[in-house]
């Protein structure tokens, strides 16, 4: 049984943003939990076909194609397809805001996921629909210690994640330019189906919130951004308890002769357990933690049925302020900013208790491409720094 983890959601999201580069374009992105990638991406236009292929190597592999059609300037339908492997993502079990010190694991995981998706505009670029179908399989390699080191698990079953993921996302658009803002209010909402997984319940998730831009100056404005995202869950009556998930998971930690060696695969067998029952009885929201969430921990961090967070930040455009690399297609920004999270499995006890972010980003942009440092320090004596370079964010 694998571990029903939302790990390749980030792989995917990072894999299909590469892709979606525009022109012949270096690649490269490393972020804390996941490690560092480079690579490049071709684009070129036949018609209304826009055609993107790109890899990317390092601490992951991955190559892919993508094919976009555009219908009008209101609608285009894409399809896509990615192969991923020698991914290495470092993970916990702990659910909701628990410390995870003592429970860290390497995830060794390779993969491949296809789907299609379309954005439409309506009403005068006031509304926004998205929609997307991606099928993915998630096969396991190994699990590792803090150390490097594998961890045996002898005997244990554990399945590829066969997911099919639907996805629709509306979005009501009350910028002054809904697809270049500077000021005014945005509301996002989505619906994302999540099935087909072995021994693991079907989830629908939640997601909602709004982000509004208020200028001060030419040089000078104010973001803020809200998000929320709740589980609803489909009980899989197979394995609704943890008896049936540890008969079902079959690993043999007994076979191991080396007391130490025996000891850590108990470890990871009762982590395993404990978080594949509470995600089959309670769900897992969009987690917390990385680049765009809570910024000073990793990727994926703070795993809960429920999950809420707030955004802070006050970006200075230095090409207005500085008189420099300010042309039509050039600019450079740095943003300050402030996170704090929530994350639990009782919705009435989401609010109890946070986790906290803060720190700074520096991003140079030229026409649809961007190169972003970011390093953030917070709750727990946490810090952590990321750097991309790819499509404007």
């Amino acid at each position: 049984m694998k571990n029903p983890t939302h790990f390749y959601i980030f792989i995917l999201s990072f894999t299909f943003s590469c892709l979606c580069s525009a022109g012949i374009i270096p690649i490269a992105a490393r972020y804390d939990g996941a490690g560092g990638a480079y690579g490049a991406a071709y684009e070129s236009s036949v018609s209304d076909y826009k055609f993107t292929v790109g890899g990317v190597t390092g601490d992951a592999s991955a190559f892919g194609g993508l094919i976009t059609k555009n219908f009008s300037k209101d609608f285009e339908l894409s399809a896509g397809i990615i192969s991923f492997s020698d991914v290495s993502l470092l993970t916990t079990y702990e659910r909701n805001l628990a410390n995870d010190e003592d429970s860290q694991f390497l995830l060794n995981i390779n993969g491949i996921a296809y789907g299609v998706g379309s954005k439409l505009w309506l009403l005068n670029d006031l509304i926004t629909l998205n929609f997307s179908a991606v099928q993915s399989t998630i096969k396991f390699d190994n699990y590792q210690d803090e150390f490097g080191e594998e961890l045996e698990l002898p005997e244990a079953n554990l399945f590829d994640i066969e997911t099919l993921s639907l996805k629709v996302g509306l979005d009501v658009n009350l910028f002054d330019d809904p697809r270049n803002p500077s000021k005014g209010i945005k509301l996002s909402s989505s619906i994302n189906k999540i099935s087909g997984r072995i021994g693991q319940s079907d989830q629908t998730i939640l997601d909602y919130g709004a982000i509004g831009i208020l200028p001060i100056s030419n040089a000078f404005s104010f973001v803020a951004k809200a998000n929320f995202s709740d589980a609803i869950i489909d009980v899989n009556k197979k394995y609704d308890s943890e008896e049936e998930v540890r008969s079902q998971l079959a690993a043999n930690c007994t076979a191991i002769t080396d007391a130490i060696a025996q000891a850590k695969c108990q470890k990871l067998e009762n982590a395993l357990v404990a978080y594949i029952l509470q995600n089959n009885l309670r769900g897992t929201a969009t987690p917390l933690g990385g680049s765009i969430g809570l910024r000073s921990f990793r990727e994926q961090r703070f795993k809960a049925t429920h999950t809420a967070i707030y955004i802070a930040e006050f970006h200075t455009s230095l090409s207005q302020l500085f008189g420099i690399l300010k042309d039509n297609e050039t600019s450079l920004n740095l943003v300050l900013f402030y996170d704090q999270g929530f994350a639990n499995d009782d919705k009435l006890e989401l609010f109890d208790e946070s986790k906290y972010s803060n720190g700074a980003a520096l991003q140079f942009n030229k026409g649809q491409r961007a190169i972003k440092l970011q390093v953030a320090s917070g709750s727990d004596n946490t810090n952590s720094w990321s750097l991309s370079f790819g499509k404007s964010f």
